[in-house]
C-alpha cells in the first residue's frame, strides 16, 4: 500500500526526496510493528487507513504556507506532526499528547528516525503554552471542545487547520481536497487568529 501513495504522490507531480520517502516507511513499520499494543489507529483495515493519513498530511504539506513551527494538537500517533517533520527538517514540531503510551511511543519515533526537529509534549493541551505559526488538528472530537484553547496556542497572523468532513461556518476558510485513498471528499477548515 506504501507504493501506491508514492504512485499517487508522482501522479500529482508530488515529489518527494528518497531519503524522506524511505523515513516515511520507516514511520509506516513502526505504525504497523505498535498497534496492537497502542491501538493508535483504525484496526479495519491498517494499511489503508495508514496510507488515508499519510495522504492527508502530504497534501497538507503542500497547502501550508511558510511557517517556522507548528503544533500537532491531539497527536495521538503523531500522522501531521512526524510527517512533516520528515519532510521539512528545517522547521519545529511539537506534539502534544495526554496519554503517556502515545506520548512514549511518539518519543521512541523520534530517536529511531532521528528527528531533531520535534519536541514531545506529554500531557494535556489545556495546560500547554505556545506561540506557534500553525496549530493541526486531526482529531475531529477535538474541534468543538478544544476550538477555544487551539486558537490561543497560534500566534496573531498564524493559522489553526482543522480536518473536517464537512465545511466548518464562518469565520473558518474551507479548503476541498480529494484523497484518492478515501471515499469521500475532505477538507482542510482554516481559521486565521486576528487578535
Amino acid at each position: 500500500m506504501f507504493n501506491a501513495i508514492e504512485r499517487e504522490l508522482l501522479r500529482n507531480n508530488i515529489n518527494i526526496e528518497e531519503r524522506k520517502v524511505l523515513k516515511l516507511k520507516e514511520y509506516w513499520d513502526l505504525l504497523l510493528l505498535h498497534q496492537r499494543a497502542l491501538h493508535l489507529f483504525s484496526r479495519k483495515d491498517p494499511n489503508k487507513e495508514l496510507a488515508r493519513q499519510f495522504y492527508d498530511i502530504i497534501l497538507l504539506n503542500v497547502f501550508l504556507p511558510e511557517y517556522e513551527e507548528l503544533i500537532d494538537a491531539g497527536s495521538g500517533a503523531g500522522f501531521a506532526g512526524v510527517i512533516l517533520a520528515i519532510l521539512n527538517e528545517q522547521r519545529d514540531y511539537t506534539l502534544v499528547e495526554r496519554s503517556e503510551k502515545r506520548g512514549n511511543f511518539l518519543e521512541l519515533v523520534a530517536v529511531k528516525l532521528n528527528l531533531n526537529n520535534v519536541r514531545i509534549f506529554k500531557g494535556s493541551i489545556e495546560i500547554f503554552e505556545s506561540d506557534a505559526d500553525v496549530v493541526v488538528s486531526k482529531a475531529s472530537c477535538m474541534r468543538k471542545l478544544l476550538e477555544k484553547r487551539l486558537i490561543n496556542l497560534v500566534k496573531v497572523g498564524g493559522i489553526l487547520v482543522h480536518f473536517t468532513a464537512v465545511p466548518l461556518p464562518s469565520p473558518y476558510k474551507n479548503f476541498p481536497f480529494f484523497n484518492p485513498f478515501r471515499e469521500k471528499e475532505a477538507y482542510l477548515s482554516v481559521v486565521e487568529r486576528v487578535i
